[in-house]
């Protein structure tokens, strides 16, 4: 047999067995859905609600499904963070649910998210239901959630990391100046740092003086908080966290920062106490997503009816994938609310910091025309509406934030690859050129931009700022002039947009839906609730990411985020999304550190 022949073959072969055995893993999980059917958990009497939970999206599953695959069919949903809540209400007022154990040595989610789950476990304590942690150690983020219960148990050596906030930039210049990489850039407004990793070895002052103000706003948020749990200051919390206070042996139990140093056997006793089971009787617990399944349902609106569309990660051109903002993909759905007529008025809920400017464009024009058609538009803000997260909400009704919300960074910026001495000194290699027309080979990463090439690329960031600028002016009603003393890519806390006129109120995603149903003319027990993009079940997410078109491409990107882990991820995409700009980007790329 011919060699070429044995190769074809050989191809057809393995193609058909990878996809006999994609078809074979899916006709499992449809088999594995449809086997558990619409049976749902229950929930046994004296029951304690546990939680110990990895990513929380704004909306329930819109995450992209773990790496790997197992044979264990029930898989339970990634609940967004307004169903966790919608579960602790329900809880609260549930007889079969004793209390909450917050089981976790580290809490997901920037700090507008954890106060959101915070307040909702404060509520909870309210009619005399307990709220208890207990972890080996705690980072700061899961001390600050655990600081909502009665008490604050901690493993014998172990560690409370509490060290305050930063914020940490990985700077790639130097790097690329050793491959003989070189980046011409362009941006508008001097607080615009997104290009600096590119551009500088270190952070600029205009970046560390916003990055400073900030923070400095979500610390006052989160040492008060703390301090009130805790009987002690802000200051106190403050130096606590100067020192890292909680690392010397036994300091945390000695300053009142948590309530003893137990072993794991001994909080459980404390659970049979405190739920009033004799020793050796069984402890019920039930996980939050579990509890939802079982009690709750998603939102789908019904008659009159206030959407909720979530926006959230990286916007993007294209239909884009679960966890960010694909501009087709939500124009789509923005004119689908316009043109239902049960849908009374829209609340869009951003968690973002940007990205495409074309794409942030697009959306604020489907946004426009929704309210053209007459329906309200609100925009509720999460932990981040920067750039062109702010873009898309910029022509709202009315915006809502979150007092630690990060916002602003009204800016743009482009930025090409320059490869001419990689690929020349470093590697030998050498390129030439024939041209018909004088810029027929413009743009060239393997000989660098001309002065004309240059001149065409600032105006074109200067241009998109300038149309950036004034989708601000005309949706808040603020003159030109005023808006560029407050834009130049500067970034503000929620409280400091609401001085400035960025943003209309400080409140949640409750007040905004009101807001928007007071705008609609409709009474509290007149409108349901509905919320988009409508996200499958794990299952069917799992079928489609293993039988879609980049089924290696999607598995292969879930493993490495699960490998790197979540804080070593953004890194990487930071730098995986700057080699993707081919565009004018209005994005925000601070790592902030909790």
């Amino acid at each position: 047999m011919p060699k070429f022949l044995k190769i074809l073959l050989g191809s057809c072969l393995g193609t058909i067995l990878g996809l006999g055995l994609l078809f074979f893993i899916g006709f499992l999980i449809i088999v594995g859905a449809a086997s558990s059917g619409d049976e749902k958990p229950s929930v046994a009497a004296n029951s304690i609600l546990e939680l110990d939970m990895g990513t929380i999206p704004e909306l329930t599953n819109n995450v992209q499904p773990s790496g790997g695959f197992s044979f264990e069919l029930e898989m339970d949903d990634v609940l967004g963070i307004h169903d966790v809540i919608r579960a602790i209400k329900k809880a609260k007022t549930d007889d079969n649910i004793k209390g909450i154990y917050l089981n976790s040595m580290a809490a997901p989610g920037g700090i507008s998210k954890l106060r959101l789950l915070r307040s909702a476990l404060v509520d909870f304590r309210e009619d005399g239901k307990f709220v208890t942690s207990y972890a080996s150690n705690y980072d700061q983020t899961a001390y600050f959630l655990a600081t909502a219960g009665d008490e604050i148990y901690m493993g014998p050596q172990g560690i409370l990391d509490m060290r305050g906030l930063g914020a940490e930039r990985m700077f790639y210049k130097g790097a690329m100046d050793k491959m003989g990489v070189k980046m011409d850039i362009f941006w508008a407004g001097d607080f615009k740092s997104a290009t600096e990793p590119y551009r500088r070895t270190n952070m600029s002052e205009q970046s560390k003086l916003q990055t400073r103000q900030y923070l400095s706003a979500m610390w006052k948020y989160m040492s008060e908080d703390i301090a009130t749990a805790r009987g002690i200051t802000p200051e106190q919390v403050t130096a606590y966290a100067n020192n890292m206070s909680g690392w010397d042996e036994g300091r945390a139990k000695e300053l009142g920062l948590v309530d003893g140093v137990w072993r794991q056997t001994e909080m459980e006793a404390h659970l049979r106490e405190l739920v009033g089971f004799e020793e050796g009787d069984k402890l019920e617990k039930i996980g939050v997503a579990e509890y939802f399944s079982a009690r709750l349902n998603k939102l789908k609106g019904r008659g009159d009816e206030v959407a909720v569309l979530f926006a959230e990660g990286g916007i993007i051109n294209g239909e884009g994938v679960e966890g960010n903002i694909g501009d087709n993909k939500y124009v789509d759905e923005l004119e689908r609310l316009a043109n239902d007529d049960d849908v009374k008025a829209v609340v869009l809920r951003v968690n973002s910091g940007g990205g495409s400017a074309s794409a942030s464009e697009n959306i604020w024009y489907a946004a426009e025309q929704l309210k053209a058609a007459g329906k309200p538009f609100v925009v509720s803000m999460g932990a981040v509406a920067a750039s062109g997260g702010y873009y898309i909400a910029a022509g709202a009704d009315s915006i809502y934030a979150e007092p630690t919300t990060i916002t602003g960074s009204i800016g743009v910026f482009m930025m090409f690859p320059i490869l001419k001495e990689l690929t020349e000194d470093k590697m030998g290699l050498t390129t030439d050129t024939v041209n018909i027309t004088r810029n027929a080979n413009a743009f060239s990463p393997f000989r660098g931009l001309g002065e004309e090439e240059k001149a065409l690329l600032k105006r074109r960031s200067e241009a998109i700022y300038d149309i950036f600028l004034e989708r601000v002016s005309e949706g808040r009603g603020i003159p030109l002039e005023d808006v560029k003393k407050l834009a130049g890519g500067r970034v503000y806390a929620g409280d400091r947009a609401l001085e400035i006129g960025l943003v209309d109120r400080l409140a949640g995603l409750d007040e905004a839906i009101a807001g928007a149903a007071a705008l609609a003319d409709l009474t509290e027990d007149e409108y349901s609730v509905g919320e988009y993009p409508r996200i499958g079940s794990q299952l069917e997410r799992l079928l489609k990411q293993l039988l879609g078109e980049d089924a290696v491409g999607n598995l292969a990107e879930s493993t490495i985020r699960e490998q790197l882990g979540n804080e070593n991820y953004q890194h990487l995409q930071v730098l995986k999304a700057a080699t993707e700009m081919r565009e004018p980007q209005a994005r925000l790329t601070e790592t902030v550190k909790f």
